[in-house]
Order: structure tokens, then C-alpha cells, then sequence
């Protein structure tokens, strides 16, 4: 009986030990780690959005190529290239370029017109955080895009603007409170 008690708690001794090696493995290893909490400068409110804006710009997607990937079995980058309809406020950039990919975004607050209450709290917009805490981006051809270059990205930094008649929706809530807040700041 001695010799069965001594077997069991040597073999459930390693046993133990096995969890947690593998459990600190796990908790060491970079491609286990997580985005605990979401970076305080990527959720902001829509008035702290704005007191850090230096470029923003009414663009519609021209052009979404994809990149080389670099591991097979990896989504690929995506190259956008957005047409400045509208410039807001910062250089006068006919164009720019925007790496993103094919991901899904948040349900779409601009299908009506950002006027629903989600979008205008703290961590309102259409982008989402993937595990590594960086914001994803993905945009359709064609379509028009509120959008605010320079660091630090947030969720509302490439909003929807609807098409309405082939232009941004002049009634989009987002684009004219944009528009009325930085419509005095110099350029």
C-alpha cells in the first residue's frame, strides 16, 4: 500500500509539473499573447477624436489590390487607394494609399447615417480590434470614407459615409459634426 502512495503522488507530482511548464510555455510564447486591454488612445470620444485630428479628408476607394503574402495559408494585406473627394483639414493630398485587408468590421453604424447611439460613446465606430490590439481595416471600392490619417488611429478613424445620388451623404450625422467642428482650424 506504501509502495502505491508513493507511485501515485510521483506520478500526479509530474503531472503537475507538466501543467505548469506547459502552462507558463503558453503564457510565454509571443503567438499565444492577447490584447488584454484595448489601447486608451484608440477609443476615444468623438470630441477627443477631433482635438487630435491633423488630416482629414472626405476620400472614396479607387483601387484595393492585394500584397504578396508572406507566410502561405495568411489572408493577404490589402493596398487601398482612396481619392480625396473633400479635404477637411491637412495637406492637399490628391490621394493616399491605406494598408487593410478582407476582414469583417463591426455592424455598420452608418447605415443610418451615424446617428445611433453606439457610435457616439467612447468605443463607438465600425473597426474592431483584432487579438494584437491593432485596429483592422477593410474597405470596399467605390464606396466614400470619412477619414482621419496620423497617429493614433481609433475606431471611427474610417468611417462608412454613405452614397447618396454618387456623393458622401451630406446628411451623414458624423461627416457634419466633422465638417462643423474643424471647419475654423487652419490647414
Amino acid at each position: 500500500m506504501g509502495l502505491a502512495v508513493i507511485t501515485l503522488l510521483s506520478t500526479s507530482g509530474r503531472l503537475t509539473f507538466a501543467c505548469a511548464t506547459l502552462l507558463l510555455g503558453i503564457l510565454a510564447s509571443p503567438d499565444s499573447s492577447a490584447c488584454r486591454a484595448l489601447p486608451r488612445k484608440q477609443i476615444v470620444t468623438p470630441d477627443e477624436q477631433i482635438a487630435i485630428a491633423t488630416d482629414v479628408s472626405v476620400a472614396r476607394v479607387v483601387r484595393a489590390t492585394p500584397l504578396p503574402v508572406p507566410v502561405p495559408g495568411m489572408s493577404p494585406d490589402i493596398e487601398y487607394e482612396f481619392e480625396v473627394q473633400e479635404r477637411i483639414l491637412g495637406p492637399d493630398d490628391k490621394r493616399f494609399i491605406l494598408i487593410g485587408g478582407e476582414v469583417p468590421t463591426r455592424t455598420g453604424p452608418s447605415s443610418d447615417n451615424h446617428s445611433d447611439k453606439a457610435f457616439w460613446e467612447r468605443n463607438g465606430g465600425r473597426l474592431y480590434h483584432g487579438t494584437d490590439c491593432l485596429l483592422k481595416l477593410d474597405f470596399v471600392v467605390g464606396e466614400h470614407y470619412l477619414v482621419f490619417r496620423g497617429k493614433p488611429a481609433t475606431r471611427r478613424s474610417f468611417e462608412h459615409i454613405d452614397t447618396v445620388g454618387g456623393r458622401p451623404d451630406p446628411d451623414d450625422k458624423w461627416l457634419s459634426y466633422v465638417k462643423e467642428r474643424l471647419g475654423g482650424r487652419q490647414q
